[in-house]
């Protein structure tokens, strides 16, 4: 600084100083000065450097405060974004529950027989109560279709419903999925809810009750008693407020006798027993309920329109259905997903219900040179509709009544070129 007086290299230091502090505060108004005192020739060597490194520091620092704001504004708007999307999930949830109330009721199970009308009329005058529930049963008769519907036509259909297979839950694990798991009872376990603690306040539904291994059947009866659980690895009890529908395709009498079912676990849960009937005793519903799933399936893979043929539905009512309702169902998809045309007859179903014989009286078989029979017929008929439309697959598929891809499968079947 030689050749410059002290006063003006004071003032000099002093504007630097003096913009310091305002930048300091987030106040810019003065940092032209540093500028000013970067050119070259008109101030000290020095002073020109340490002016060119306040420049730069002001120059990061308005960069890092422009980032800083940038980053606010993102998530502000994030923010925004996140509640929207709360809003928008709480109206979907709440109308899903509406949905669920609408779909789940006692007038939407079908059948008229008197078998299933005595189980609904049972069924509707215990769901608005508290008692617990066990659904007895074949394997297929519609037990959780009735307990959801218990579920929705109570008070509880605001809360949740859960159901949970016995059989599938391990015995190792069976108490960490039904009462949870408190947070460090091993290295990196993290608290886990239970299932009975998540339905807190609506249904469990306990499918294959009779499959539970006794030891879990114990704890799953002091949960009852107690109205409370104790996560694993907690010594703190939760109070549980819980209605159990249990559900189960064994005779429990006969597993106490056994020794495999607890007695005092089958009297908590058999306050009310409700026995659904196999679909073999609900003869004057199977039409009803195959038109049902017809209709349903025809959506589904885009064949409005699709009917079933009366020999069909004989055979449906002589067959004895051992896998009951959701047998019949899967029967029904089957059949629309393999039939030809838009009547579904009875050389379209399944081996199993066409070659049923009805206690030796009568046999109905539909045997190879019938089916033969039948395939010559298709083939002719699919022939004649290509060489009518010179070839053309998608005409001829029109035609037919048939998707361009259906004909190319019946063809394949039965081999054409």
């Amino acid at each position: 600084m030689k050749g410059m007086d002290d006063i003006n290299v004071k003032s000099l230091l002093n504007r630097l100083i003096a913009v310091a502090e305002e930048v300091s505060m987030g106040r810019y108004g003065r940092h032209n000065e540093i500028f000013e005192l970067t050119k070259t020739g008109r101030y000290p060597p020095l002073i020109t450097r340490l002016a060119e490194s306040f420049g730069m520091m002001i120059v990061k620092v308005e960069a890092r405060e422009f980032r800083l704001e940038q980053i606010i504004e993102d998530l502000k708007k994030t923010q925004d974004d996140l509640f929207a999307a709360k809003q928008k999930l709480s109206r979907e949830n709440i109308n899903l529950k509406k949905n669920l109330r609408r779909t789940y009721t006692f007038s939407g199970i079908l059948g008229t027989s008197r078998a299933i009308k005595d189980v609904i009329a049972k069924a509707e005058r215990i769901a608005d109560t508290t008692v617990n529930v066990l659904l007895t049963g074949e394997t297929g008769t519609g037990k959780e279709l009735i307990a959801k519907a218990i579920h929705f036509s109570s008070g509880r259909s605001v809360k949740p419903f859960i159901a949970v297979n016995c059989s599938a839950i391990p015995e190792t694990i069976f108490e960490s999925e039904m009462f949870g798991i408190e947070k460090g009872v091993a290295t990196g376990v993290e608290q886990r809810i239970g299932k009975i603690e998540a339905v807190n306040g609506g249904t469990i539904f306990l499918d294959e009750i009779g499959d539970m291994p006794l030891s879990c059947q114990a704890k799953l009866l002091r949960a009852i008693e107690g109205h409370e659980i104790e996560k694993v690895g907690s010594r703190n009890t939760t109070p549980v407020d819980i209605r159990i529908i249990a559900a189960t395709h064994r005779d429990l009498k006969k597993e106490i006798e056994r020794g495999s079912f607890r007695d005092d676990l089958f009297y908590r849960l058999n306050v009310v027993s409700l026995n659904m009937p196999p679909l073999r005793e609900r003869g004057a519903d199977i039409a009803q309920l195959a038109n049902f799933f017809l209709e349903q399936y025809s959506k589904k893979f885009g064949r409005r329109g699709i009917r079933l043929q009366n020999n069909a539905l004989e055979l449906f009512k002589k067959y004895p259905w051992p896998g009951n309702v959701r047998e019949l169902e899967n029967e029904i998809e089957r059949a629309v997903a393999l039939s030809y045309s838009d009547a579904i007859t009875a050389s379209d179903l399944s081996d199993d219900i066409r070659n049923f014989q009805d206690s030796g009286r009568q046999t109905i078989n539909f045997n190879l040179s019938a089916r033969e029979s039948v395939h010559e017929m298709q083939r002719a008929q699919i022939l004649a509709m290509l060489k009518e439309s010179k070839g053309n697959k998608t005409s001829a598929a029109k035609k037919l009544g048939l998707s361009r891809e259906g004909l190319r499968k019946k063809m394949k079947r039965l081999g054409i070129d």
